[in-house]
């Protein structure tokens, strides 16, 4: 009897599929921080603007037209925001949205890591590339991120914003 081996663009479909999702959700996240935040920095690092999140998603998409869909439906699941209302306004409930952020990007690293390797293991240079920047493009927030909560945690003002960053689509 012989041994079928299976394809990993089965499992790497069904990734980018959570991805998306993921990032979905992120930019629900990130509507809802940029909504409550107290810290104007905190708003402004989460912006799609800043954080890519459409690239992302449009990424994602590429991805998928070159991988091709599996026959059997997706399972992937994203968990909602849910902002304890106990928090006080402004360091308290900053500090819990940077903590759910990062967790949240974490989560979207550990999966884009995983997809990545996968991608790298067949030979997909497109995927590799369109992986890898949007790999660079999270953890710059990531980093960002942690020096909001240092400041936060610091006491350290946070100065306010002047203006929004302009959509780059409003720009044309």
């Amino acid at each position: 009897m012989m041994i079928q081996k299976t394809s990993p663009l089965h499992p790497l479909f069904f990734l980018i599929e959570e991805l998306r999702l993921t990032e979905l959700s992120f930019k629900k996240l990130s509507n809802a921080i940029r909504k409550y935040a107290d810290a104007p920095e905190l708003a402004k690092a989460v912006h799609p603007e800043q954080t890519e999140i459409i690239s992302h998603i449009k990424r994602l998409k590429l991805i998928q037209l070159e991988i091709g869909k599996p026959k059997e439906k997706s399972t992937a699941t994203v968990s909602p925001l849910g902002l304890p209302k106990k928090l006080k306004k402004g360091e308290e409930r900053d500090l819990w949205l940077i903590a759910q952020t990062q967790l949240l990007l974490q989560q979207k690293l550990a999966i884009y890591n995983a997809a990545l390797e996968i991608a790298k293991h067949l030979h997909l240079a497109n995927i590799i590339s369109l992986v890898e920047q949007t790999i660079k493009e999270n953890e710059a927030t990531c980093t960002w991120l942690r020096r909001i909560l240092f400041r936060v945690l610091n006491g350290e003002s946070i100065v306010p914003i002047q203006q929004e960053i302009p959509l780059a689509s409003s720009a044309s």
